[in-house]
Formats: structure tokens, sequence, C-alpha cells
């Protein structure tokens, strides 16, 4: 399971979030009011909590930020090392892509993960290999 927080004030809109992103299955979502950053998964704030956040800089590639359009913050994010944002006023599936996005830049130790590195391991040794393979 894939777990993503959801720290933002608009609470139809976190809701909804929170809705598509169970529909898929794979996905745990927590709605909070202060994300913890001890737990695993991606973090969906608004852009005001990039401020309180201790250290946004230890893992920024997590982070998913909901900002203002106009909203000369692009830039701060940016050299905080924030890659994913998102407007208000976007869609929540707007924001799903950009969750899923922040997904595929974090480390995946699963199992699924052991499996593909132990199938190219295999793939690997037998392309080398002096005996044929059947």
């Amino acid at each position: 399971m894939k777990t993503v927080q959801l720290a933002i004030r608009d609470l139809d809109y976190a809701q909804s979030l929170r809705n598509s992103l169970l529909c898929d299955g794979v996905h745990r979502v927590y709605l909070v009011d202060q994300p913890d950053l001890r737990i695993d998964g991606v973090v969906v704030i608004d852009g005001s909590w990039l401020a309180s956040l201790s250290r946004p800089g230890e893992k920024p590639e997590r982070f998913v930020v909901i900002t203002c359009k106009g909203d000369d913050s692009l830039s701060r994010l940016w050299n905080a090392g924030i890659r994913h944002v998102v407007f208000e006023g976007d869609s929540p599936n707007t924001a799903q892509l950009a969750i899923i996005a922040a997904e595929l830049r974090l480390p995946n130790e699963g199992p699924k993960a052991r499996a593909v590195t132990t199938a190219a391991k295999l793939f690997s040794t037998a392309a080398y290999s002096e005996t044929p393979i059947n």
C-alpha cells in the first residue's frame, strides 16, 4: 500500500482527492491537520504549510504543494526542492496525477521491486551464460 497524507485546508477538495485515491485500491490516505514526516509516502500540503515544516529539504520529492496561481512562491518551492505543484482550482484528478508522479520519485523497496531486480539479475546472468537456456 502507498501512503498519502493530505494536510490541506479545503476539506471538500481533500475528501474528493481522498476518494479518488482510495478507489484504485493501492492507497492508504490520511486526512491530517499536520503532516507526520516520520510516516513514509507522499505528503500533500497547502503552500502555507511549507514555512512551518521543520525540514522540508530532507525529502522534498515526497511533497505535493497546492498553491495559488500567480503567487511568487513557485521559485521558493523550486529552490526548496519541491517538484510537484498543483494550483488551487485544479481538479482533484490533476492532484492525483501529481501524487503519482511524486510516488514515482520515491525509492521503491517493496516486494515487487525485489522481484523485478531478481528477474533482471537472472536475465543478465542468462544472457551471458555459456550454456543455452531453454
